[in-house]
Parts: C-alpha cells; structure tokens; sequence
C-alpha cells in the first residue's frame, strides 16, 4: 500500500515516470484490480514501444481477464520486440493454437510477423501456429488471387497464360515458405494451390528456371515429404517426373540447375529412395544454397538415421512367450507402414532451478507414444524424470529417438511392447499418459486396467479417447470408405481424397476436409481407414471411472474460446472436473471434444485427489 502511494505521488509530478507506472501496475494487480492495471500496462506499452517487458505483462493481464485476442496481440509485440526469447514465442504459441483471423489490419500484420518470427526458431513446435498461419495467409491479397486461379479447373489448360513473374513475390514471402516447410496444408483452397503451381513448374522445366523460385520448390518438397505425398498426382506428371529423374545426372548438373532438378523431383518423390540419394547428399555438402541443403537434410539425411535406429529399440517379451495379440498385430502393421504422428520441431522450454526439479524422481510411462513426441515434450518438461515410451511400431519409435538424439534429450528410453503385456514389464510409475490409444483396442477398458495396474498407489493418468459426438464426420467418412471401396493404401488414400474434394461443399461428407488431419498420409489413415476405432462419450468415461475406482481430476478443452463458453454457463466448474455438466455442454456443442476427450484422473482416495498435484502444473493441462 505504501509504494502504490508512494508511486501515486511520483506520477503527479511525472505522469509519464516508467518505474512508477510498472510498480502501480503490479499493485493494481496484486490487489484484485485488474482492469485498472491492463489501463496503466496500456500506458507503460505507449511510452515504451520497444520493450518486451510491458507488453509481455499486458498480455498476462488481458488472459486474466479472458479477452484472448488482445492476450495475442500484447504477447506478439513482446515477440518482435525481443526476437530471442523463446520464452515469448512459446506463450504466444500456446494463445494462437486453435486461433482463426478473419481480416486483414494493423493487429493482424503484427501477429502475422510475430509469428513469422516462431516458425524460424527451430524450438518451438509451428504446430501451434498451423490455423493462425493459415488463415493470415490466405486473407493476403496475393494468396486469394492465386487461390481464385488455382480453383478452376481450367488453370491447368492456361497453364503457358501463367505469368510467373506475377507470382515471385508471394511464392518467397518468409512467412509463407517458413510455414510450408513446417506444417501441413490445413485447407483446400491452399492444397490446389500448390499442387497447380507443382505441376506447373515441372510441365514448364527447361534447366533454366529462375533462382527466384527455388527457396519456393524446395520448401514444397518439404512440405510434400512432410504430408508423406497425400497429393494427388496425374499420369502425366508421374512421366514428367520419371523422365526429370531419368536424366538427373549428378557427374554433369550443377548449381542451381541441379538443386532445382532434385526439389522437383522431391515434391513428388522421397528423394531417401533415389539411387542417387548419397550423392545428393554430396551435393549438397557443397551447396551455398540453405534452402536446399535443409531439404536434404530433412528428407536423407535425418530418415537415414532414423533407419538406422530401428535396430537399436529393445522389445519387451510378451509373458510366457505368447504371440501378439491379433488386434495389436493389425495395428502395428498400419503404423509399421505409416509412423504416426510426422512432426519435425519441439518447443523447448526454458525452466528456472525451481521447474527443473519439479518431477525430481518421477518415473513417467508414455503408453503407446508413437513417433514419440509426447515423450519428448515430457523430457524436456520434466529433465530429471526419467520418460519411458512404449509403442507397437518399431518405425515410429525409431523416428522418436532420432528426434531425442537430434535435441540431445538424454532422460527418455523408448521400447516396443503392448499395452496388454505390461505385467511383465516389472515397473511402476508416477504418471502414465495414454493419448489415443485405448480406442484403438479390442477392448479399451482391459486396456486401461493393465496401465492401472503399472501405476503407483499415488500416481496419476492422463488419458485421451475419441468422442461419440465429435467424430460423426468421421463415422459418416469410414461408411463411406467401406461402400466405395477404397483401399487403405497411398493410392487409395489420395483416391478417396480426390473423390472428397471433388464433392459439393453442402454434402455432410466434405466436412471431413476441416480436420487437420485430412491433409496427410498417415494421419489421413488414422483418421478414416484405421483397422479399429471406438468412440465413447462422457457417460461411458464416468462408468468406465468407477469401474476401475478412479475419479477426474480435470478435462481439457483446448479451443480456448469453447472453454470459456462452457466455464460462464458453469462458472462452478472452474476445474472442469463435471462431467455430467460438460456431456450437457458437449450435447449442445458437438465439436467441444473435437481433439479427443483429454483428462487427467487419479484412484479414489489418493493423496492427489483433487486436483493434479503441483509438480505437473508446469506441463499444463
């Protein structure tokens, strides 16, 4: 109370005293007075323009409040503000997931090169960027004029009318490339782009294109090597391409000649399985080009080693020496075939003395962490806890430990084994995580009791399972699939894609292209062709709970604006503990639960019951 007089005072003689106002500002905001405080962290922002710290504050106080938007935009200036700070990009990673823009302004510019600024750190996961990136991107002038070419179907026949001139500047915007290289393709409208422009640019080769355009050619190879080639391709380019790959001759190309015959060819191909592969990679050693020494990079070098990790996974025996489950065996072969999930960045957090030893000791099973990004989100959180990750696919795990040897994560261990052989494991945890697994089983509840059983009396679980309600696009999609036939092969895969693109945007069916994973290979697949798939709801979950004597400790909702709709109609479930009250949301709201029902749960009667204890907190909820 003293200094806020004390600063009180200062102020009427100098209105415009930093120091003042900031120490005000965090009375004002000790005190339960938050709005005032966001006026004079509004003022601080003004007098000081180019200091993250005032911003970075606003920001905190605007989430407070709950007014998001402007949450985002306090954060962004703290971005552009202070380029390094890691700490800064991750928060406003964590504010703009889920986030749509629906105009163009002087806010959004902003945000847009805030986040410009993400994608270039290799430390923070873009994922979190992927709505925002693409909505920003098509509301530019530019993007929606070649997004109106590329939608008619006649693009293809006036493909020599193409003035690529016209189109250099919005092809090696930063912003745009640094996310094609990072994210996939979350809309159509951008899938037709760069497929018309793909095509274009390998009808059109001569030898003689333009460097302009190759920081655009090998940053959709990127991307197509990312979306494991889920793009549809004609027969006339797959002869383009094998006639392109027939002459590529590494002795006689070089320069840039040579680096935009291999981009072309890797936005059609995995370039790891070219013959030649090694000497691209030589080639590359030798290249002053970054664009295309990080294509080579991401799409030889890096699935090389993580080829060579396949004979480094332990397994765990199955008890009594008994063959794979049949469930689990037909599992593992589709993510044998298509590792799941493709992700390449990892937001690194930066933690204090006091967070590093949050987790101290713990022991955390993640069960069934496929490429094993949760495990490695985990490590990093948590750097003296020691991560285990089981998964069926070898594959998948392969690409994890790649991917903890490229960040030098040295606290997780990854290991084949089944859910329903963990008995023989032989360890207990402090927590188990099980993120869209157990709906893959025969029986998910066997499933979940096996994980009870490896869990320490004290110990906590985090599960996520498909929702009834959410997924009725996705039940109307598998129908679908079964009465036309469609294989659940590459081939099949991008026919059934096709067929969904080609239908009118008024049939229920075309709703599946609104999912994110829609616009990948594997995801694709786990999406619609998977070989078993249940969808619960919030009843079942409460049922399921008291069977096996548990009790929620919380559900996530992840859009940030349909949690803040639910928490003011129950204003009483801060927790979002209810879940009669959330299945009455959920009933309303079908696509609450759109990312999976995701809870935290603990035994009845634990010493956790509650909430999740305090050593988590760090990695949210």
């Amino acid at each position: 109370m003293r200094a806020r007089k004390v600063c009180k005072k200062i102020l009427v003689e100098d209105p415009d005293n930093v120091s003042a106002l900031n120490i005000l500002g965090g009375c004002l905001a000790r005190t339960g007075q938050v709005t005032q405080a966001i006026q004079v962290a509004e003022k601080v922002c003004r007098l000081s323009p180019g200091d993250a710290v005032p911003f970075a504050n606003l920001s905190y106080l605007n989430r407070v409040t709950g007014n998001v938007p402007q949450a985002v935009l306090a954060m962004a200036h703290a971005v552009i503000c202070d380029r390094n700070s890691s700490v800064y990009q991750a928060t406003l990673a964590q504010l703009t997931d889920h986030l749509e823009f629906y105009e163009l302004n002087a806010e959004t510019t902003v945000i847009g090169q805030a986040i410009e600024v993400c994608l270039a750190n290799p430390a923070i996961d873009a994922a979190a960027f992927s709505t925002a990136w693409h909505s920003l991107l098509l509301l530019d002038p530019a993007f929606k004029k070649l997004a109106s070419v590329t939608q008619d179907g006649a693009f293809q026949g006036r493909a020599e009318e193409v003035n690529l001139a016209q189109t250099a500047r919005p092809l090696a915007a930063p912003f745009f490339l640094l996310g094609l290289r990072s994210l996939h393709a979350m809309d159509a409208r951008l899938e037709r782009i760069l497929t018309a422009f793909r095509r274009l640019f390998i009808s059109r080769f001569n030898g003689r294109e333009p460097d302009v355009f190759l920081p655009f050619l090998c940053a959709l190879a990127e991307h197509c090597h990312l979306n494991e080639y889920v793009y549809a391709c004609t027969k006339e380019e797959q002869a383009m391409v094998e006639a392109l790959e027939s002459t590529l001759d590494l002795s006689a190309d070089s320069g840039a000649n040579l680096e935009t015959r291999v981009a072309l060819i890797g936005c059609y191909r995995d370039l790891m399985r070219l013959e030649c592969a090694n000497l691209i990679e030589n080639a590359a050693a030798a290249s002053q080009n970054e664009a295309f020494v990080r294509l080579v990079k991401n799409t030889i070098s890096i699935p090389a080693e993580v080829r060579a990790c396949h004979k480094s996974i332990p397994v765990l025996s199955s008890p009594q020496g008994s063959t794979r489950h049949p469930v689990s065996s037909a599992v593992a072969k589709q993510y044998e075939e298509n590792p799941y999930p493709r992700w390449r960045y990892l937001d690194i957090p930066v933690l204090n003395e006091k967070q590093r030893a949050k987790g101290r000791g713990k022991r955390i099973l993640i069960a069934g962490c496929g490429t094993g990004h949760e495990a490695l989100v985990m490590a990093t959180r948590y750097p003296e806890a020691r991560i285990l990750g089981i998964d069926l696919s070898v594959p998948s795990l392969a690409y994890g430990k790649q991917k903890a040897d490229e960040f030098a994560i040295g606290n997780v261990e990854f290991l084949q084994a089944d859910i329903l052989d963990l008995e023989s494991l032989g360890q207990q945890f402090d927590l188990i995580t099980c993120s869209g697994v157990l709906h893959h089983m025969q029986d998910p509840v066997e499933g979940w009791r096996k994980l009870l059983g490896r869990l320490k009396p004290d110990g906590f679980m985090k599960i996520a399972l498909y929702s009834e309600l959410a997924r009725q696009p996705v039940v109307l999609c598998r129908k679908w699939i079964q009465e036309r036939g469609f294989a659940s092969t590459p081939e099949g895969i991008r026919d059934f894609r096709q067929a969904i693109l080609a239908l009118d945007d008024e049939n229920p069916l075309k709703d599946i292209v609104n999912w994110a994973d829609f616009f990948s290979m594997s995801m694709c697949r786990d999406l619609v062709f998977h070989v078993q798939e249940h969808r619960v709801t919030l009843p079942w979950i409460k049922s399921a709970l008291e069977d096996l004597h548990l009790c929620c400790l919380s559900m996530r909702i992840s859009n940030p604006l349909l949690r803040k709709a639910y928490l003011s109609r129950f204003p009483g479930d801060r927790g979002l503990q209810d879940l009669d009250k959330l299945h009455e949301y959920e009933t309303d709201n079908p696509e609450t639960f759109r990312d999976m029902y995701q809870f935290w749960c603990c035994r009845k009667g634990s010493a956790n019951t509650g909430s999740p204890p305090a050593w988590l907190h760090t990695a949210g909820r």
